[in-house]
């Protein structure tokens, strides 16, 4: 069975995760091409040529495909990615030859940017609140208050914020990172 059609509208740029990847990477959309369906996109793996139709059965052929490419494999590839119009983006990822991968439609869905990455913050939260802390868990960030004093600590473990307890939340961070 078909999983239901997505009311998410996709722009070129936009960060998304494989809804069914139990650990997914997050990827950048390359490219909404109007004109092309699942069934349009082939690609080499070991057993030979296939389409995103054949290894996509539970969607319909007929799905729109969207394109797109693993935003670590982007960035580590292109500096200043992000500043990019759509068309020369996915020229860059063509030119790097980046992987790209063609998706149905349905099976992604919209994530923040590097709110994959910042998944371990969710832990890290909790033993704040646990100690007493007044925590603000937003997407990609903690924000911090005990005592009057505020810090944040970001997705990639920089901690934010002047006081006494920077060094002490930045050996945490560490650990658990």
């Amino acid at each position: 069975m078909a999983p239901e059609q997505s009311a998410v509208t996709f722009s070129v740029g936009d960060s998304v995760a494989d809804t069914e990847d139990d650990d997914p990477d997050e990827a950048i959309i390359l490219n909404l091409p109007a004109d092309k369906i699942i069934a349009d996109w082939e690609h080499e793996t070991d057993a030979g040529t296939t389409t995103a139709a054949a290894e996509n059965p539970d969607y319909p052929a007929d799905e729109q495909l969207i394109i797109v490419a693993f935003r670590d494999a982007i960035a580590t590839a292109l500096d200043n990615w992000q500043g990019l119009d759509s068309d020369t983006l996915f020229e860059q990822v063509a030119e790097h030859d980046i992987n790209q991968y063609g998706f149905p439609e349905d099976r992604l869905e919209q994530i923040e940017p590097g709110e994959l990455d910042a998944e371990w913050l969710d832990s890290l939260a909790e033993r704040f609140i646990d100690a007493g802390w007044d925590v603000t868990h937003r997407a990609t960030e903690l924000r911090l208050t005990q005592y009057d004093e505020e810090y944040r600590i970001t997705a990639d473990g920089t901690v934010v914020g002047e006081g006494e307890y920077r060094e002490p939340l930045e050996n945490i961070v560490a650990i658990e990172r």
